[in-house]
């Protein structure tokens, strides 16, 4: 899901099928459900979290939050999701967007980023749940 005040003005219509794909595959790939939020963040941190807390399964889920015009990147992590994606794998996806961004390429940051998260979530998808008797 992409949302947010800026989101309409800040991409182009390929640009916004290019992030939901993202978004989409990300989540395909590794079970959890992932966001994206480009707009004002008022409150920082607390903003991301409060938009975070409102997703259908914030357990589950991983919300990018982008400010541009704050030049504020947060990525909060669902309780579930935080077990396979560590702190460090945040900062790399971070990075990674804020390079892009730097360059005045929002959206193809928030798009790296996503999949440098997706990647580091690999492993939470369960493939088999009975075990052998």
């Amino acid at each position: 899901m992409l949302d947010g005040d800026l989101v309409d003005t800040a991409f182009t219509t390929a640009q916004l099928a290019e992030l939901e794909r993202t978004l989409m595959r990300a989540g395909e790939s590794t079970g959890a459900h992932f966001s994206a939020y480009v707009g004002k963040l008022p409150a920082r941190r607390d903003s991301a979290l409060s938009i975070h807390r409102q997703l259908d399964d914030p357990d589950m889920s991983v919300l990018v939050a982008v400010d541009p015009e704050s030049r504020f990147v947060e990525v909060v992590t669902g309780a579930i999701v935080r077990d396979h994606l560590d702190d460090q794998s945040c900062r790399l996806a971070c990075l990674t967007m804020t390079s892009r961004f730097a360059i005045g390429d929002i959206a193809a940051g928030i798009r790296d980023g996503i999949i440098v998260l997706g990647d580091h979530a690999r492993s939470l998808r369960v493939l088999h749940t009975d075990l052998p008797d």
